[in-house]
């Protein structure tokens, strides 16, 4: 009796254990993804708004005031802004790098707006969860502080206003993983 190597279903999914493995490997490439260049991305966004919005205002006050000793000090915090911005980032990023993996390799929803659905439900699940958990001042977990559902509401807006880019960003750096095939 001859025995396939592998078994395919009607749905021409293929469930041989290198398919299986391949997926996997896929979905936890997806979610690197997401976690390196999700934080990275909206760390450069948020600093891009910000020299932006404040670099001639800010050369107003120095150019007025006499103040060059504070460039330094300015550049500094700028770095420190992006930094913490990518730290703050680096978790909803990582779920929404996880959501969108499940969707995308196991689902076959693959299309940005699906990466677009997954940052805001991971920032809007971010959001709600600094509703109800308040870390110690001795913790290194970054949670909004939001004391009413209508903040909540308005701040998950927001931030999923300003992770569409960086979202953008991961799915189309991620395509060959959700979109290619392993063969087995």
């Amino acid at each position: 009796m001859n025995t396939p190597s592998r078994i395919v279903t009607p749905d021409r999914r293929d469930y041989s254990a290198g398919a299986i493995v391949g997926r996997f490997a896929r979905a936890i490439g997806i979610v690197l993804i997401f976690s390196i260049a999700g934080p990275f991305s909206i760390a450069a966004l948020i600093s891009l708004i910000v020299v932006a919005f404040g670099a001639a205002l800010l050369q107003m006050f120095l150019a007025l005031l006499d103040l060059d000793a504070l460039r330094t000090m300015v550049s500094v915090a700028l770095g420190l802004l992006a930094f913490v911005t990518a730290l703050a980032a680096f978790l909803p990023s990582v779920a929404a790098g996880l959501i969108f993996a499940l969707a995308a390799v196991y689902g076959g929803i693959n299309m940005i707006w699906m990466a677009w659905l997954a940052a805001a439900v991971a920032i809007a699940g971010f959001v709600v969860l600094g509703m109800f958990v308040m870390p110690s001042e001795s913790s290194a977990v970054i949670l909004p502080d939001v004391r009413s559902a209508r903040a909540a509401l308005t701040l998950s807006a927001m931030l999923a206003v300003l992770a569409i880019v960086p979202t953008s960003l991961c799915w189309w750096l991620a395509k060959p993983l959700h979109r290619g095939s392993i063969a087995a």
